[in-house]
């Protein structure tokens, strides 16, 4: 997803309200009203909620007919994704992702869960519970382990970071402490880049980046 559809997805669900009814949604499709009703909230005050939702791309309407009277609108979960924000001194990513689909290339473990659970799909119906919910059990726990293991790599990067900066105020002029902040941070080199993300002339970007090759490369 671009960071315009990013910026539209946090200024969505930046709402506790619109959150609440996410959540709801998540679980199964629901109808203004029963959302009204479950969630103790004004149904205009839902109808808001929704339309802005829908407005966002998070949610879309199927028409389902009613055993007394006109079709009602039923409003449905219409993305997958995940969001991650990390926030630290000398660090700041947010990044959002689609999963609506199984990502192409090869797995190795992942690949074997899915087709676990792939399997099942011809199996006795009472007989499915228990094997999915393991399938659901051991995915959560790798996802688990995985956060786990991440939360450890950005402590190790901070550092690094942190050291790196100390490093740099040897470095000359506050420009070029940006420039080589930026390339550490980043892993980008590109002049344009850089002059765009640090609000730097074009020309002054390059220099830098000629004279720091020149002293890096230097015997």
């Amino acid at each position: 997803m671009s960071q315009s559809e990013l910026d539209s997805v946090l200024g969505t669900v930046e709402n506790p309200i619109r959150r609440r009814i996410i959540a709801r949604l998540s679980q199964r499709p629901n109808y203004q009203l029963q959302l009204s009703r479950e969630l103790d909230i004004s149904q205009q005050l839902v109808a808001k909620h929704l339309g802005s939702m829908e407005d966002a791309g998070l949610v879309s309407t199927v028409l389902e007919d009613s055993p007394r009277g006109p079709q009602r609108k039923e409003y449905v979960i219409r993305k997958s994704f995940s969001i991650t924000i990390d926030l630290a001194p000398s660090l700041f990513k947010a990044r959002i992702f689609t999963f609506g689909a199984a990502p192409g290339g090869e797995m190795d473990d992942p690949s074997q869960l899915a087709a676990k659970a792939g399997d099942l799909s011809t199996a006795d119906e009472a007989a499915r519970i228990r094997p999915l919910a393991e399938v659901i059990a051991e995915v959560d726990k790798k996802l688990g382990e995985m956060e786990e293991q991440r939360a450890v790599l950005l402590y190790i990067r901070g550092l690094a970071l942190r050291e790196a900066d100390r490093v740099a105020t040897s470095l000359g002029s506050a420009d070029r402490k940006k420039v080589l902040r930026h390339i550490m941070k980043e892993q980008r080199e590109g002049v344009d880049d850089i002059s765009a993300s640090l609000g730097l002339h074009r020309g002054t970007v390059g220099d830098i980046l000629e004279e720091l090759e020149r002293e890096l490369t230097a015997d």
